[in-house]
C-alpha cells in the first residue's frame, strides 16, 4: 500500500491528474488517445488524405510509432470517411471481403460447414463502390503478408474504387510491387527510423500538459540529457521507461535527484549533486552511462552479484530496460561500445548459478571497474 500512496502524493504534488507515460494508449478510448498523442508521420499522413492521396505508406523499425500514427489518423478522420483497421494483412480477397461485409455464405454452407464462397475482385469493387463514404483501409504490419499477390491485389482496388483509400505501415519497402509503390508516390511515403531529442521532448512535453503539469517538472533538464541517449531515441518507450523509474524513485524518497521535484526549472540546480555514498572521482566516463546503465551499476557497486530479478526489484526499471542495459554493460553492444569509446566495457560480467535446481545468471562489477570507485 505504501508506493501507491507515494504515488499518488507525488502525483498530486505535481498538479498530475495521472501518470501520463501509460504504456500502450491504443488500448484507451479516442478522447484520450488523441489528448496523449502528439502527432509527427500521423498528422502528415492525415493532411495527405484531406488532399485525396489513394494511398499513405509509413515505414520504420519496430517501436517507433507506426501502429499509433495509423491510429491517429483514424480516430482523426471526418464523418464522411468510413474506416477499417487490420492488425495484421488479409491473405485473400475471401478473408479481405470478411473483414469489410462478413462472410458470405448460404444457410445451408454454414449448416455443413463449408468454407466461404470465393470472392471475385469485380464483386468487391461493386461493394466499395456502392458505399457512400471514401472508405479507408489502415494495413498495419504489412510485411507480415505472405500472399504476395494481395500487394497487387490493393493496387488494382485503389485503380477501380475512386472512393477507397489505403494506409500501409511496414517495417520497410522492399517487398511492395514498384507499381503500388508508384501508384503511392514518393511524397506519401514517411520513414520514421528514431527520434531526435528535440522531438522527444515535445513528446514528453505534450504528455506532461496533457495531465495538467507545467513544463518539464519535475525532471531536471541534466536528468533528460542523460535519458535522451541514442539508443534511447529509438523510441518513446525506452524514454518512458526511464522516466517512470525517476518518477517511482522520486515517490518513495529514493531519487538521486535532490529536491527535484520542487527546482527541476531552476537553471542554478539543474546540475544537481548526485548522492555521494559512491565516489566516482576516478570515473571520468560516469556522465557518459544512461540512468539506468547507472542505476544497476551503482546496485551492483553495493552487492557482490545480483540476478535480473533482484537488479529489477532494486532499481524498479522495467525488464526489457534492464536487460537491454545488463547487456550494454557487459560489453555486448558493438553499437555503443563504438558511441563511447572512452568507457572501458565490459563493466559488468555474468555467471550462471543453480537456484532450485535450474540455472539463473548472477549479474556482478567486474573487479578492476569496482576497484576505481570509493564505497562511503
Amino acid at each position: 500500500m505504501q508506493v501507491f500512496e507515494a504515488r499518488q502524493r507525488l502525483l498530486s504534488e505535481l498538479g498530475w491528474k495521472e501518470n501520463p507515460f501509460v504504456k500502450d494508449l491504443r488500448l484507451g478510448d479516442r478522447t484520450s488517445f488523441l489528448k496523449y498523442y502528439l502527432p509527427m508521420e500521423g498528422e502528415k499522413i492525415l493532411e495527405r488524405l484531406a488532399f485525396d492521396a489513394k494511398a499513405c505508406l509509413l515505414v520504420g523499425p519496430k517501436g517507433v510509432g507506426k501502429t499509433s500514427a495509423l491510429y491517429f489518423v483514424e480516430y482523426s478522420l471526418p464523418d464522411d470517411f468510413e474506416s477499417f483497421m487490420f492488425k495484421e494483412p488479409p491473405k485473400t480477397l475471401e478473408e479481405l471481403h470478411e473483414h469489410l461485409f462478413g462472410v458470405e455464405r448460404g444457410f445451408l454452407d454454414a449448416l455443413l460447414g463449408r468454407p466461404p464462397k470465393k470472392i471475385s475482385r469485380e464483386k468487391l469493387v461493386g461493394k466499395l463502390k456502392a458505399k457512400k463514404k471514401k472508405v479507408v483501409l489502415f494495413i498495419d504490419e504489412a510485411h507480415l503478408e505472405d500472399n504476395r499477390n494481395m500487394y497487387m491485389e490493393f493496387k488494382y482496388l485503389l485503380d477501380d474504387v475512386p472512393n477507397l483509400r489505403l494506409v500501409v505501415s511496414a517495417l520497410g519497402r522492399e517487398k511492395f510491387p514498384d507499381s503500388l509503390i508508384q501508384l503511392i508516390g514518393e511524397p506519401n511515403i514517411f520513414q520514421r527510423k528514431k527520434f531526435s531529442a528535440e522531438e522527444m521532448r515535445r513528446i514528453i512535453l505534450h504528455r506532461i500538459r496533457a495531465v495538467g503539469g507545467m513544463g518539464f517538472k519535475p525532471f531536471p533538464d541534466a536528468f533528460l540529457d542523460e535519458v535522451l541517449t541514442e539508443q534511447n531515441l529509438l523510441s518513446p518507450r525506452y524514454v518512458f521507461d526511464e522516466l517512470n523509474s525517476f518518477l517511482a524513485s522520486l515517490a518513495m524518497g529514493k531519487s538521486e535527484w535532490r529536491a527535484a521535484s520542487e527546482y527541476s526549472d531552476n537553471p542554478i540546480v539543474q546540475s544537481v549533486i548526485k548522492r555521494d555514498r559512491i565516489t566516482k572521482g576516478n570515473v571520468s566516463w560516469w556522465n557518459q552511462l544512461s540512468p539506468s546503465q547507472k542505476q544497476i551499476l551503482e546496485l551492483l557497486l553495493e552487492s557482490e552479484a545480483l540476478t535480473l530479478s533482484e537488479i529489477r526489484k532494486g532499481t524498479g526499471l522495467s525488464q526489457n530496460t534492464a536487460f537491454n542495459a545488463l547487456y550494454q554493460l557487459r560489453g555486448s553492444d558493438k553499437a555503443e561500445k563504438k558511441r563511447k569509446p572512452s568507457v572501458p566495457f565490459p563493466l559488468v560480467s555474468v555467471n550462471g548459478r543453480k537456484v532450485g535446481g535450474r540455472k539463473r545468471n548472477e549479474y556482478s562489477v567486474n573487479e578492476k571497474i569496482r576497484n576505481l570507485f570509493t564505497m562511503h
